[in-house]
């Protein structure tokens, strides 16, 4: 009997019904502590100022940015005339004829007048005037010009690959920035690129 008695009273009591727990309200915070004066965001100084900042610093990188693909651009267009060079010298050899560079356009075959090679030129065999390159000219309000003053104001390679071409070939960007000039400069029957303010 003993036994059964102190089973009963260590065995769990059952309850009936749910039983409702109160959690505490969250403390309420001043209004003047420093996660209320976050939320007022920024001043209409700190804005204009912030503003300001980002203004001069998007048209520093801008006329950076500007200034490098200017000169990728204006490399590119010598390095294009250059190769039409190239290859009037190397057919002339093959041909064993005379191949010359003159300025043109784009919707001509034929030589243009004058110093201004910025429409274009034209890579052509001698004899027969037959083009064997027509190449568009300069772009972005660059111009190309020949400092030449010869009857004939562009070089003409003979059968061994020699030009007797002497003078200059400029490229100048629109804003004439001395730091972007290309020029080609012919002397003893070959040529060199040159850059900067050597090119005037």
């Amino acid at each position: 009997m003993k036994q059964q008695k102190v089973r009963k009273s260590i065995e769990p009591q059952k309850f009936s019904g749910a039983v409702c727990v109160r959690s505490p309200l969250p403390a309420q915070r001043p209004a003047g502590t420093m996660a209320a004066r976050n939320l007022s965001g920024f001043t209409l100084i700190e804005m204009l100022v912030t503003l300001s900042i980002v203004s001069v610093m998007a048209v520093i990188v801008g006329a950076s940015f500007q200034g490098v693909l200017d000169g990728v651009r204006m490399m590119s267009e010598i390095n294009a005339l250059q190769q039409g060079m190239n290859l009037a010298r190397s057919e002339a050899i093959k041909r064993g004829q005379s191949v010359s560079v003159c300025p043109g356009t784009a919707a001509s075959t034929a030589c243009g007048a004058g110093n201004d090679w910025s429409g274009g030129w034209i890579v052509f065999l001698s004899s027969t005037a037959s083009p064997l390159l027509v190449s568009p000219g300069v772009t972005h309000g660059d111009t190309l010009t020949s400092s030449s003053v010869q009857a004939t104001p562009y070089p003409t390679f003979t059968a061994v690959g020699y030009t007797f071409f002497g003078d200059k070939l400029s490229l100048h960007d629109r804003s004439s920035t001395p730091g972007l000039y290309r020029c080609i400069v012919f002397n003893a029957g070959s040529w060199g690129v040159h850059t900067g303010a050597s090119c005037p």
